[in-house]
């Protein structure tokens, strides 16, 4: 792919949350970045850098240098530029970029809804909501105070035949780890993404263990401690590396989860391209964990209008050219 860029437009933004979106890493209040516009004979191709240095992106300031070069080094603006001209490429083919990136992408993909709730009641309603919408897994933030009583309530409010996942962010150390997930087991958890930072000593765990954080510096360690390999696309620098990824992992008898990073529209739209592609490498629809795309409802405002918005548990990818934006 070629990265001489036409008429490359960069716009910064600011998007807010509904609420204050609390995790083992933090308080967050609002999403920034920036949105990258390649036109190109009568075409536009989008693309979005969002910035989360907590998460692993560079810093704001970081990325606008870096959007200002014709070959960004940083993640987040290797992510924006790179989907930029995969929309426009996909576009100039006719079509979807899940079938630009593999011809063989599941266009309707499941996902899960992400709870993020303050109090049990609070959780209760929005897990009892999430299943009547359709969704047929919830994930909750772990690595807090009380993770057992959030998670039983969730579990009560869902149901047992809904899938309960759990992120912990590398809030506990290897014991910690083991005795919590010993406790939360009954309650039929999926998996924990990133209990520790390392996933040293979880080989005993009484729950699957899912690789995140450590994917973007210990790929390797990752495939050997984890079954299920977590991609941020707007972390791992675009979707072609992260894909590149998928490929190794599932070659490996791993699981792929695709997640975003709290992103706005344009990305949260790459990373369902991405999720689609994924389910065409196999081993088949049912087998890998429902992707983490449904975070646009915690978002007061966005970039565009959100036409691959989950309906029924669901992502669908339409025919349309590129992103379909």
């Amino acid at each position: 792919m070629s990265h001489e860029l036409p008429a490359l437009e960069v716009r910064p933004y600011r998007l807010r949350l509904h609420k204050p979106f609390r995790s083992a890493l933090g308080v967050a209040l609002a999403r920034e970045g920036f949105v990258v516009l390649a036109h190109d004979g009568g075409l536009t191709g989008r693309g979005e850098a969002c910035i989360v240095p907590e998460l692993g992106t560079e810093s704001f300031a970081e990325c606008q240098q870096q959007l200002s070069r014709p070959n960004p080094r940083t993640p987040a603006a290797r992510h924006a530029v790179e989907l930029a001209m995969l929309d426009l490429q996909a576009q100039r083919a006719g079509v979807p970029l899940a079938r630009m990136l593999e011809a063989a992408a599941v266009l309707d993909v499941p996902v899960s809804a992400l709870l993020d709730a303050r109090s049990n009641a609070e959780l209760a309603r929005d897990a009892a909501r999430a299943v009547a919408e359709g969704f047929g897994t919830v994930k909750l933030k772990a690595g807090l105070a009380d993770d057992f009583a959030r998670a039983a309530v969730v579990r009560d409010a869902a149901g047992p035949a809904v899938k309960l996942r759990l992120d912990a962010n590398g809030a506990w150390d290897s014991a910690t780890a083991l005795l919590r997930l010993h406790e939360l087991a009954p309650l039929g958890i999926e998996l924990c993404e990133q209990p520790t930072p390392d996933l040293l000593g979880l080989g005993a765990a009484a729950v699957t263990i899912a690789a995140d954080e450590l994917v973007l510096g210990d790929f390797e360690a990752s495939l050997a401690r984890a079954q299920v390999i977590v991609l941020k696309p707007m972390l791992l620098g675009g979707l072609l590396p992260a894909l590149g990824l998928a490929r190794r992992a599932i070659a490996a008898g791993r699981k792929v989860l695709v997640t975003t990073s709290i992103d706005g529209a344009i990305a949260r739209a790459g990373a369902a391209h991405l999720a689609a592609a994924v389910l065409g490498l196999g081993p088949g629809f049912g087998d890998q964990p429902a992707a983490g795309l449904a975070t646009g409802r915690l978002l007061a405002e966005d970039l565009c209008e959100d036409t691959l918005a989950p309906r029924g548990g669901m992502v669908r990818i339409s025919g349309a050219p590129g992103l379909g934006l």
